[in-house]
This record gives C-alpha cells, sequence and structure tokens, in this order.
C-alpha cells in the first residue's frame, strides 16, 4: 500500500479474504495494517501524507467488501454507529458496519467529524436527537481519542435515558483505561475483542 497501487492492494484483499474469512479479515488484517501505518508515521519513516494515502485506500476496500455484502432472510434488528464530537476517526466504524451487517443487522453509520460551532453541547444534541428518533436496537459510540471520551459519555448516559430497551456500547482506543463497572448502568463497555462483543448481541 505505501506505494500507493491501489489495484494492487484491492488484489491482496481479495485474497485475503478468500483465505480466512471476511470477518479476520477485517479484525486482524485490518487492524494489523493500521496500526503499523501509525507506527511508521510515529517513527517518521513515512509522512503524513503516505499515512493518509494508506488510510483511504483501506478505507475504500472496506467499503467495497460492505457492500458485497447480502443480508437474506429475517433481520436482526437496526444498530446505529456513531462517534462523539470531535472524534474523525470514521475506520473503525466502516468495519464493525461490516460485522454487523454479517450477522443481519440493518446499520446507519452517521459516522464522526461532528462540529456545529462552538457551543459543543449542540453538537452531541444533534447527534443524541437522531440516534433517539432512529428507535436502534443497538447503538456504539466509537471514540478513539481519549480528550473525546467526555462526550461519549455524555452521549451514552443522555441515550440510556432515552431508549431504556436499547443497548448502548461505549468502545475504541479511547476507552482505553476504563474498567468494567466504571461506566453508568445501561452502558456497556465494549471488550477490545470485537468479535467476542459482536458475538453476545
Amino acid at each position: 500500500m505505501q506505494t500507493g497501487d491501489e489495484e494492487m492492494s484491492f488484489e491482496k484483499a481479495e485474497e485475503l479474504v478468500d483465505l480466512v474469512g471476511l470477518q479476520r479479515f477485517y479484525v486482524d488484517s485490518v487492524t494489523g495494517v493500521m496500526t503499523e501505518t501509525g507506527k511508521l508515521w510515529v517513527d517518521g519513516e513515512i509522512g503524513i501524507a503516505q499515512e493518509h494515502m494508506i488510510t483511504n485506500i483501506m478505507r475504500k476496500i472496506i467499503q467495497q467488501f460492505n457492500a458485497k455484502i447480502e443480508m437474506k432472510g429475517l433481520v436482526e434488528g437496526l444498530a446505529v454507529i456513531c462517534n462523539p464530537e470531535g472524534d474523525d476517526h470514521s475506520m473503525s466504524n466502516l468495519v464493525l458496519e461490516g460485522l454487523l451487517k454479517t450477522r443481519k443487522y440493518r446499520v446507519t453509520n452517521i459516522g464522526g467529524a461532528w462540529y456545529m460551532g462552538d457551543k459543543r453541547a449542540v453538537t452531541n444534541k444533534a447527534i443524541i436527537d437522531f440516534v433517539t428518533h432512529s428507535r436502534p436496537d443497538i447503538v456504539f459510540i466509537s471514540v478513539t481519542i481519549a480528550r473525546y471520551l467526555f462526550n461519549a459519555k455524555m452521549i451514552a448516559r443522555e441515550l440510556v435515558k432515552e431508549l431504556p430497551n436499547t443497548k448502548i456500547y461505549l468502545g475504541g482506543l479511547g476507552t482505553r483505561g476504563i474498567v468494567d463497572g466504571e461506566l453508568q448502568k445501561g452502558i456497556i463497555l465494549a471488550n477490545k475483542d470485537t468479535l467476542r462483543t459482536l458475538n453476545k448481541l
């Protein structure tokens, strides 16, 4: 991917999915590539432009695979995926979207990069209002950067009040350090093993 050869990247991704399956590709291969890419950037071995190029190629690959997932038979329910205000890391959302679709969930991914002015509460309220109106069976709030964890917790708290019958999950790299039982009742801390969390739905 460092060469920017998208065609080759897509071919290799197809080969890996045929070999290990889509779930393991998402959880192991995508995570591995992005972790290594971040390390190379931190170590100064690649520049920010290359890091963004690799990220964008990987995003296109995931979106292509997600579009191919066929949902046949009864739908398990509706899942909404979101990021808190300020957190624009959406790669994990795309991976989660695909994994949920393979489990026959309809998915609404409202993504990240939310910012509606200086008043943080306005942005968070827009997210809360949208999710509440959707009446989903499951909500995943993904936070990658720890400084946005406050926003994520606030959204989760409000959704627990508004949607008492909905499972509210909080997860992502930004939740590292949180332990089970620390969150308010009704908010579920997603396991660091994504498949373990999804297998308990």
